[in-house]
């Protein structure tokens, strides 16, 4: 099977505006049961809804894409990672180095627009431009 890909909040943002290239590679990977999300993107994403109308929607989208899931143990490793980031000079938001400490640890590639996630050793990012 081909990689595992970690879909950022980022990359939802232009699905759900309808942009078409990012639709069809998110609907094509969604086939292949190669898209994953966290509790943190879909914190973000249910963050930025307009309507009651959208967050349902939302909900009922979302439940329907595997989660990777994040326990205690995680978040020592995200601190972990935290602290050797801004002892090597990067200052990347807690956020994203949830999500690429999460990507590491199960062997997944980030689809993100989010520049940070370059700047994490050991984080592999999915090449929506070669597909």
């Amino acid at each position: 099977m081909k990689d595992k890909i970690l879909v950022d909040t980022s990359v939802w943002i232009e699905y759900f505006r309808d942009k078409r290239e990012i639709v069809e590679i998110i609907d094509d990977m969604l086939l292949q049961g190669r898209i994953y999300i966290t509790g943190l993107i879909i914190a973000e994403l249910l963050q930025g809804v307009k309507t009651e109308k959208e967050r349902g929607m939302l909900e009922r989208y979302i439940d329907s894409i595997p989660t990777v899931s994040c326990d205690d143990k995680d978040w020592i490793g995200v601190g972990k990672l935290s602290f050797k980031l801004r002892r090597d000079g990067k200052t990347i938001p807690m956020s994203d180095v949830l999500i690429a400490y999460l990507a590491i640890k199960n062997d997944m590639m980030i689809f993100s627009f989010d520049g940070h996630f370059k700047m994490i050793d050991g984080v592999k990012l999915f090449d929506h431009i070669a597909v």
